[in-house]
């Protein structure tokens, strides 16, 4: 048995799972002091369960998106007087350092991305970095850190997003700053771009910069969770959080990288949808009051990838679902759009929320292959949430002198993906690759290879639980 919840600023939808059925489901709305009715919600549920529930997995992106437009929306981190949640859980400002060979190289410019520069309240530059190959472009001017720390605890800010060039490679200088800057200021948070991973120093800054902004409000949140989980009092529930990859990781884990669970939703959503279709490969249409979209289900898990524009068209180097807006003009036309796709997968027609269920309908009936309708009368990312298992993402970078050390560094990531997956509550020897690739960065060298691992663990089989 196991509860999937997903949070919004001003409800909790909740569904109580057991393999393929949803048993039951509620919703109640939230103040600004929630803990009780997320409490009660969970013991409504536990108490309709005919065992003792396992887990409790909570979607909390849509709380960490709204806490960010209050940034993209006033340009300032002050927000609203609101009465929901979200009232006490906002987004905070952040100071941001780049280490690049010369602060010429865009260092003291803002972020392209509006949603960035309404984070950072203060950056500066530190003199260093190396290119893709892990070749050191500048000495690192350690004198520059001491600087930066004293600049952003004069201007009240606590937490830091470092950023260095060619950290995807080498991350000696990111991490030698983030050492200066806490033995000058231990008191300071740091988040490092190498842990997000990418390519990109744009995205791993925007990452990075994301993932410091949410550290309060994920703390907050996840206490909170915890204590309603707690509540249950049964001793072997279990607390989980969903993330983008289609996964789902233990509490401290979403406290140190809230940006891993920023798009959730959409990825809880494919997998509810998956899962109440008995459908491990599928093409599936979610149906919405807000819209249509389309995403891809394979072997049980959302197809997913990184450096894609997110919040606010953001681009971050934290994989999400690849989900794609319907540029049909009606129900009838994405019928026959499902119709012309040859493909050995599963169509499946699955309603989000009561705005899409007409819609699915009409689909559906128009549709001549006859896909799967999922309509699960309960929040269809609320019981994705519940089926969620543990998963792991690496976005690595390396130089190789051939092709034995090649699969020698890519079983070494793999080795590691699984590592994660355990770490993050997988049960021993569950652990599965789901992806594994090298990519050549074809406009640099062809020794210079991109390497992308995805693990997760496979279910518990039933007679095991």
């Amino acid at each position: 048995m196991r509860i999937g919840i997903r949070l919004t600023p001003s409800r909790a939808h909740a569904a109580l799972v057991d393999e393929e059925r949803v048993l039951t489901s509620a919703s109640v709305p939230l103040a600004t002091v929630w803990t009780e009715p997320l409490a009660t919600l969970l013991h409504e549920l536990s108490a309709a369960a005919p065992a003792a529930v396992d887990s409790v997995t909570w979607d909390v992106s849509a709380v960490f998106k709204a806490s960010l437009e209050q940034a993209a929306a006033t340009g300032t981190l002050s927000g609203s007087d609101s009465t929901t949640v979200i009232r006490r859980l906002r987004a905070q400002s952040v100071a941001a350092v780049r280490v690049v060979p010369r602060s010429s190289l865009s260092g003291a410019r803002r972020h392209p991305a509006p949603l960035v520069g309404a984070l950072v309240a203060w950056r500066d530059t530190v003199i260093g970095g190396h290119d893709l190959f892990g070749n050191e472009l500048a000495d690192l001017d350690l004198a520059a850190a001491d600087r930066c720390a004293d600049s952003a605890r004069s201007a009240g800010l606590t937490t830091l997003a470092i950023t260095a060039t060619g950290a995807a490679a080498l991350a000696t200088h990111e991490e030698a700053v983030a050492a200066r800057l806490l033995e000058r200021c231990p008191d300071l948070r740091l988040c490092l771009s190498h842990e997000a991973g990418g390519l990109g120093l744009l995205e791993r800054e925007a990452t990075t910069v994301v993932n410091a902004a949410l550290l309060n409000v994920a703390e907050e949140l996840v206490g909170r969770s915890e204590r309603a989980t707690r509540s249950l009092g049964s001793g072997r529930t279990s607390c989980w959080f969903a993330t983008g990859d289609g996964g789902r990781v233990p509490a401290e884990r979403l406290r140190r990288s809230p940006v891993s669970g920023l798009t959730a939703s959409g990825a809880t959503a494919l997998i509810g949808a998956a899962t109440l279709s008995g459908s491990a490969d599928a093409l599936v249409v979610l149906t919405g009051a807000s819209g249509i979209a389309m995403g891809q289900i394979r072997e049980g898990l959302p197809h997913v990838e990184s450096d894609l524009p997110g919040i606010f068209g953001v681009r971050m180097s934290a994989p999400q679902p690849v989900l794609t807006s319907s540029r049909v003009d009606g129900a009838s036309d994405l019928a026959t759009l499902l119709n012309d796709h040859s493909r050995r997968t599963t169509d499946v027609i699955a309603v989000l929320d009561e705005g899409g269920s007409h819609v699915a309908k009409e689909i559906h009936g128009a549709a001549g292959k006859v896909p799967v309708l999922v309509d699960p009368g309960a929040d269809l990312s609320a019981v994705g949430a519940a089926c969620t298992e543990p998963g792991a993402w690496l976005d690595l970078l390396v130089a190789v002198r051939g092709t034995e050390e090649l699969d020698q560094l890519q079983t070494r990531a793999e080795q590691q993906a699984c590592t994660l997956v355990a770490a993050n509550g997988a049960s021993p020897g569950s652990e599965r690759i789901v992806r594994s690739s090298a990519t050549v960065v074809g406009y640099l060298r062809a020794s210079l290879y991109r390497l992308q691992v995805r693990a997760s663990s496979r279910p518990e089989p039933k007679d095991e639980r």
